[in-house]
């Protein structure tokens, strides 16, 4: 477990290396308005950092402190794409924040098993904020479906 961490953190952090060179190659903008490379520098950086902390934690990590793995179980894999591919279908005919919300709702229930509080605090949470992020603040025109909201 620690060399796989330690090689995927390694592996990512090439990638994002990667990925900050091409992103300077394009026109940059500002905060206020961001040009082609804004988004792809940003988040060239933010994997890069996110890699570093990855790899850093796989170096402290002592293989007798590992925390037991949860196996990842084709019915779950298949469960998690069936909804991805219904969320994809009903997404411009139910809305963007009532299929977030069943998405999500269906993923933390029925594929991960968490508690009705949590998953309903959490689908309603991912699907406003995620909401007033692209379609408020950014201006991302988000489909409103049949309810129109």
């Amino acid at each position: 477990m620690k060399k796989s961490a330690t090689l995927a953190s390694i592996s990512l952090l090439a990638l994002a290396f990667a990925a900050l060179i091409e992103s300077m190659k394009l026109p940059f903008g500002s905060v206020s308005a961001p040009a082609a490379g804004f988004f792809p520098l940003v988040l060239s950086v933010l994997l890069a950092l996110t890699s570093l902390l990855g790899f850093v934690a796989a170096l402290r990590q002592r293989e007798a402190s590992l925390v037991e793995e949860q196996s990842l179980t084709w019915k779950k894999i298949l469960l998690t794409l069936g909804a991805l591919l219904v969320f994809a279908l009903a997404f411009e005919r139910v809305g963007y924040l009532v299929a977030t919300f069943l998405f999500i709702i269906f993923l933390l229930r029925v594929v991960e098993r968490k508690s009705w509080g949590l998953t309903l605090g959490v689908g309603l949470s991912a699907a406003i904020i995620s909401y007033v992020i692209f379609g408020l603040l950014l201006g991302t025109p988000l489909p409103a479906g049949f309810l129109h909201i």
